[in-house]
């Protein structure tokens, strides 16, 4: 008797040990799915200053909105729409797009004219999108706005978990580029985002921060472990503030 009991005990605790490591296979299961779903559907809104000091810019990122895709490609996606502004009142968006042919011949049919500045522009148009955001990425030099509209702009977007990652086209010979920094700086911070700067002679930087920025999007601390060690100090200096973003301590 003792013996069966003794059995049918240990048949029960098999039985349960099998239903928790089910359970355990299922759990880790929809977690690897979740991640999978979350990679696929980072979001990056491309914001550029397309006004006439921004020729040169355009042109590298073109070449750095290719290398953006090719770093995740293994990994994750991401959709990217752009948002630009030029002459003296144009301020365009383009729709989703997750395809980097298209992306890249998208950008092929943009120039620049000269204009002023619609930064609250295309923070506003950032805003008023309805799907959900992984960050917004703007390249420009200069600003001719005034500075506390941007910012509470900026602050709204960090209030929508939206960061703001600034990258700074900053001439240090030019008035308004220096002028544009302490700006600029105060945008990202309201954003929760980060500011980057680097100089209109280092094309070859931007081919960095882009990449690193989506590789984050699509699959956060992950990507940013497998994509290629950057060699510019400004894009190791990015890649420890978003790790810092998400309390991965800079490792």
């Amino acid at each position: 008797m003792n013996n069966a009991l003794e059995r049918l005990r240990e048949s029960e605790r098999a039985l349960e040990d099998e239903r928790r490591l089910l359970n355990d296979a299922l759990q880790r299961l929809g977690e690897t799915e979740q991640r999978r779903v979350a990679r696929r559907t980072g979001r990056l809104i491309f914001g550029l200053d397309l006004t006439g000091s921004r020729e040169p810019g355009l042109k590298r990122a073109r070449i750095a909105t290719a290398a953006m895709f090719d770093a995740i490609r293994n990994f994750g996606s991401i959709a990217v729409k752009l948002v630009y502004y030029r002459g003296t009142d144009e301020c365009r968006e383009t729709q989703w797009c997750d395809d980097p042919g298209v992306l890249r011949r998208s950008m092929l049919k943009l120039s620049c004219e000269r204009g002023t500045t619609q930064i609250a522009k295309l923070l506003r148009a950032v805003l008023a999108e309805k799907e959900q955001l992984s960050g917004v990425i703007f390249v420009g030099d200069h600003c001719e706005e005034y500075g506390d509209d941007l910012i509470g702009l900026a602050r709204r977007l960090g209030e929508k978990s939206v960061p703001l990652f600034l990258f700074h086209e900053c001439d240090d010979r030019n008035h308004w580029s220096l002028q544009a920094k302490p700006l600029f700086k105060a945008m990202a911070k309201a954003s929760g985002g980060v500011y980057v700067e680097f100089r209109p002679d280092s094309g070859d930087v931007l081919k960095e921060l882009l990449p690193t920025i989506a590789a984050f999007s699509a699959a956060g601390v992950e990507g940013l472990d497998r994509i290629a060690l950057p060699q510019s100090s400004q894009a190791r200096q990015l890649q420890g503030s978003l790790r810092l973003m998400l309390g991965d301590g800079g490792k």
